[in-house]
């Protein structure tokens, strides 16, 4: 039960942090998350997860509000795919899940490094 009030704890600041601006607040939140799990196997796709998460949402309420489709068409033709919208929104959301995703690995590559103290 712990683990999943933390998963949610992170991935609801992960999301304030980017509606805030701070676009790398899912990086320090997965690194938050990933230092406090024991386990890698768990923290690191938990990790990818909130990165994942904390852009999709605002993307999600951005098109609904706005429709992105003709945005996301004319920056897919200036970075060479046609008009194919699908691409950016692809690629940034790979940005967030990438970020989380590093957070927890560093932390859980640094929790396999250092030696537990007892």
């Amino acid at each position: 039960m712990r683990l999943y009030v933390a998963l949610l704890l992170a991935a609801l600041l992960a999301l304030a942090g980017v509606l805030l601006g701070w676009w790398w607040a899912p990086f320090v939140t997965g690194l938050v998350f990933s230092a406090q799990e024991r386990r890698a196997r768990i923290a690191v796709p938990a990790g990818a997860a909130i990165g994942l998460c904390s852009w999709l949402i605002p993307l999600a309420v951005a098109h609904e509000r706005y429709g992105l489709g003709a945005t996301a068409q004319s920056l897919a033709a200036v970075m060479g795919f046609g008009h194919q919208g699908a691409i950016p929104v692809v690629l940034t959301l790979l940005v967030g899940t990438l970020l989380g995703l590093a957070g927890a690995w560093l932390a859980s590559a640094v929790r396999g490094v250092v030696p537990a103290t007892r």
